[in-house]
């Protein structure tokens, strides 16, 4: 089943806040899930998994970085992923059954030195990429045989990590607040994404995020990129469904609380939006199936 990158060049965007909620809520409706921190701040591993479990995950070395280290051994199989999975994320309690977690460590940074690959056999960058290249189709039929939908949190940039989801995700949605900045990230994301050849990733398209509409220019970008008007006309087609920047969600990234479900959680308005994006996501992968 597909994995989806929350994807943008422009920080800031609430890619972890909407990737651990759109977790939650597919785990919520039924779905097996794979929640994957792909962020070396490790704030979606923190949010799903609380900080006391996320740091026996990292002295136990289960995180992103101890998988990805292992997945360049000659020795690999992808039977041993499952060993690097922290099962029961979430503090919903209906829901962790259904929800798993890789958190990322601070230590994921090795893989953006050169002295960390020499350490490990290889002698230029491209000899360490064109290794992880031949195995991460491990991955990702892994995470087909065993999860309905797995999600993976980005960090605003193309490190190693997420070049290597790049090659495996089947899409990506692009989270984007309506303003200048994050509008111009997201186009900057598709040109980059362009020039590196990456044409087999399909874009779901641009969520709006973190919207309020007392503010004249959300509601003037909304607006444009509708019309697909301007510069506005090279972003993804928006969710009809997007995230106001509410109260709400922010106290749902308590990590101390714990809930009873998923609505407990995310209140009223918030849950139906986030269930009316989760079933967006459905229908557009239908789409372009």
């Amino acid at each position: 089943m597909p994995l989806i990158m929350f994807l943008n060049l422009k920080g800031g965007v609430a890619k972890t806040t909407n990737t651990v909620a759109v977790s939650e809520c597919f785990a919520a409706g039924g779905k097996r899930i794979l929640m994957v921190d792909a962020d070396h701040q490790s704030m979606a591993g923190e949010l799903m998994l609380g900080e006391p479990r996320l740091g026996t995950a990292e002295k136990n070395r289960q995180t992103l970085h101890d998988l990805l280290s292992f997945m360049l051994n000659d020795e690999f199989q992808s039977e041993i992923i499952e060993e690097y999975i922290t099962r029961g994320g979430s503090n919903i309690i209906d829901v962790r059954e259904r929800l798993d977690c890789i958190p990322c460590s601070h230590r994921i940074d090795e893989f953006s030195t050169n002295m960390a690959k020499a350490k490990r056999g290889f002698q230029s960058n491209d000899e360490f990429l064109r290794r992880l290249n031949r195995v991460r189709h491990h991955f990702a039929q892994w995470c087909n045989r065993h999860y309905d939908y797995t999600l993976i949190d980005c960090p605003p940039t193309f490190v190693i990590q997420v070049l290597f989801f790049l090659g495996c995700a089947d899409y990506f949605i692009i989270p984007s607040i309506p303003d200048r900045l994050s509008v111009r990230g997201s186009i900057y994301l598709l040109e980059r994404l362009r020039l590196r050849g990456f044409k087999r990733i399909q874009c779901l398209g641009t969520l709006w995020t973190m919207v309020r509409r007392q503010v004249s220019t959300h509601l003037k970008i909304i607006e444009h990129e509708e019309r697909q008007s301007g510069e506005y006309a090279r972003m993804p087609k928006p969710f009809r469904t997007y995230i106001p920047n509410m109260s709400a969600i922010a106290d749902a990234m308590d990590i101390w609380q714990e809930y009873p479900t998923f609505q407990a959680k995310y209140q009223y308005k918030p849950s139906h939006l986030f269930e009316q994006l989760c079933e967006e996501i459905e229908a557009r992968i239908q789409a372009v199936r």
